[in-house]
């Protein structure tokens, strides 16, 4: 389980945090195809980003400890 965020050159900030889905096993992914950055929602719904308009990439897990 993981939150994504993705800032651009521009100072643009999106947000992908996890939602979860049923079954438990479904979330947020994080693929890095040629000259793209891709996320893939719980959903397997992808959106790509140009690399080259891209200043930073994060990807924090979503882990609960006891």
């Amino acid at each position: 389980m993981s939150n994504i965020t993705i800032e651009f050159k521009t100072g643009e900030i999106k947000h992908f945090p996890h939602t979860g889905r049923a079954g438990g096993s479904y979330t947020k992914h994080l693929y890095y195809e040629g000259a793209f950055v891709i996320v893939e929602d719980e959903w397997g719904t992808r959106t790509a980003f140009p690399a080259a308009d891209i200043a930073q990439v994060r990807e924090d897990p979503n882990r609960m400890f006891p």
